[in-house]
């Protein structure tokens, strides 16, 4: 079709609808003809239209506000573009491959939002730049866009998150392009080593280094400032009740009954038959003729319980009671502040040293271990969402005994034994509740019959021969624990308490010293310099703080409280 029918044809269009133009818009288009050598675009399925044939291609209205109504029936997706072009007084460019057929009816929308729905709906998007719109399909636009990436560098400061949990979770959401680096893991706690001092160990935060697109990026951002968050902290009031009972009983009697000696020739009343036994080295008679009758079932020789002895001609009697019982009873309340999923542990007790030695082909070495034993309780918290706590619980209590044993060359070695009750458990409590935790129970009862034969088993005159030893041994551990998620007030408050409680005890220390000494004479000064500051007696306060620092000038706070007086003057 040549340039003078193509403009003819279009004059026609722009006069047939005429009624949904504006005059702007008939502007444009007239300014559109008047300059040479320019067209419409025009796909080569289009067919020309007629006035009569206005039904074709719909009406576009676009107000002064850019509000748009739009009721187009079968219309080229080129033809709709044209027309929104014209009346929005926009500049709209699509692509050779961008055909459709379009029936919409959109009713007073924005500009933005009426392209949108045009194009999306049949599968193609668009780009503004400056002042024009390029329209293209979505391969084309998913080309460009790919095209336009950069990779970028972003540096994540954690805070609490490990480097290596966050680049797990930040793996996932890389692009193909994408990689990460962090700094090593955190040296295990309480490892330190004087030799190399922590040596090259990373002195900053935790650091995650990412290098993607912008777009993978910000997910990434999102996802750790979710993880990266401070964790909760768990505060562990264990109370640690122990009890210790034992009780000893016994009774006995031991006699001797003596002939051709006296007691004075021995050294033990109760042990003349044992010196007779012993020969050159026990008693010995002159005239070759002594005998005695020795009974030792009694065992009164032995610690403890009343005792009474009797020594007559040649009869010594001793008799033993013994009602002992002891009652010990431990009582100890730490509290324990540990951060969620994290370990803790109360030890009571002691360190057992031992030496443990090392033997090669060339050198032995030995080095001092140690075995903790007493009453432990370890302890790891999790926290839930539903205000309870899980607390996986392990107490114990041990004691260690220290023993030497030969190796097969001959050497001397120290092996620790331990005796140890323990148990692990699982509960489930709500914040603040209290878990009682019993069990640890030990008990162990011994009794000693000792007789003469035949004699001891003579009703009532048989006690006489017989002797009784009974102890027992009682022990039992309960464990009161109560967790507490603490908040940020409550734990500043309890610090607060703590130091209100170490001043305290500091000045009930200082009371309890003589009344001339510097410590006691300072405070006194000090206290009595702060209640006439808070009276509004200034110069009683300054008289009170001179003469405390004329005992003792290095005090920094009083020196802080005197002054605002001197820089007032």
């Amino acid at each position: 079709m040549s340039q003078p029918i193509k403009q003819k044809h279009a004059v026609r269009r722009l006069l047939t609808m005429r009624h949904s133009l504006t005059a702007g818009a008939i502007g444009a288009v007239a300014l559109w003809l008047a300059v040479p050598g320019t067209t419409l675009a025009q796909t080569p399925d289009e067919p020309e239209l007629d006035p009569e044939d206005m039904s074709l291609i719909g009406d576009v209205s676009v107000s002064e506000y850019l509000s748009v109504t739009l009721h187009v029936q079968d219309t080229e997706l080129s033809t709709v573009l044209r027309m929104l072009s014209m009346q929005s007084q926009k500049n709209i460019v699509a692509n050779s491959d961008v055909t459709a057929t379009v029936t919409a009816d959109l009713y007073d929308v924005t500009f933005y939002e009426a392209l949108d729905a045009i194009l999306h709906a049949n599968g193609y998007g668009y780009i503004e730049e400056d002042s024009f719109i390029y329209v293209y399909t979505q391969e084309e636009l998913q080309t460009i866009i790919e095209s336009q990436k950069k990779i970028s560098t972003r540096v994540f400061r954690l805070n609490y998150l490990s480097a290596a949990d966050a680049s797990t979770f930040a793996t996932e959401l890389l692009s193909d392009s994408g990689s990460i680096a962090f700094n090593g893991e955190v040296s295990p706690g309480f490892q330190a080593e004087m030799a190399d001092g922590g040596a090259e160990s990373f002195a900053l935060a935790t650091t995650l280094v990412v290098h993607d697109y912008d777009e993978y990026l910000d997910d990434i951002t999102d996802l750790l400032s979710q993880l990266d968050r401070r964790p909760q902290q768990v505060l562990v009031e264990a109370t640690v009740l122990q009890t210790n009972l034992s009780e000893d009983n016994a009774w006995g009697i031991d006699f001797n009954v003596l002939a051709g000696m006296n007691f004075t020739d021995l050294t033990d009343p109760r042990s003349a038959v044992d010196e007779l036994l012993n020969g050159s080295t026990g008693f010995q008679p002159d005239d070759n003729q002594a005998w005695s009758v020795q009974n030792t079932q009694g065992r009164t020789n032995a610690a403890g319980g009343l005792k009474i002895g009797v020594v007559s001609d040649d009869i010594s009697i001793f008799l033993r009671v013994l009602d002992e019982v002891t009652d010990a009873t431990v009582l100890s309340r730490p509290k324990v502040l540990a951060l969620n999923r994290n370990r803790g542990e109360i030890l009571i007790g002691r360190r057992l040293g031992y030496l443990s030695t090392t033997a090669t082909e060339t050198s032995t070495t030995q080095t001092v271990e140690f075995l903790d034993t007493g009453t432990q309780l370890n302890f790891r918290p999790f926290i839930g969402d539903d205000g309870f706590i899980r607390m996986e619980l392990k107490p114990s209590v041990s004691e260690g005994i220290i023993r030497e044993v030969t190796t097969a060359d001959g050497q001397s070695v120290t092996i620790p034994d331990e005796i140890t009750q323990e148990l692990t458990t699982n509960v489930v409590v709500q914040d603040g509740y209290t878990i009682v935790l019993g069990g640890l129970f030990k008990e162990e009862t011994t009794l000693s019959r000792r007789q003469v034969p035949i004699l001891g088993d003579i009703p009532i005159l048989g006690a006489a021969f017989r002797g009784h030893d009974d102890s027992t041994r009682r022990s039992e551990i309960i464990f009161l624990i109560t967790p507490t998620i603490m908040k940020d007030e409550p734990l500043i408050a309890e610090g607060i308490r703590a130091n209100q409680m170490v001043e305290m005890a500091r000045l009930g220390a200082r009371k309890g010293v003589l009344p001339w000494s510097i410590d006691r004479m300072t405070t006194q000064h000090n206290m009595r310099a702060e209640e006439a500051w808070r009276s509004g007696d200034a110069e009683l306060a300054l008289w009170e703080i001179n003469q405390s620092l004329s005992l003792r000038r290095n005090q920094p706070l009083v020196l802080a409280l005197r002054e605002p007086h001197y820089r007032r003057e």
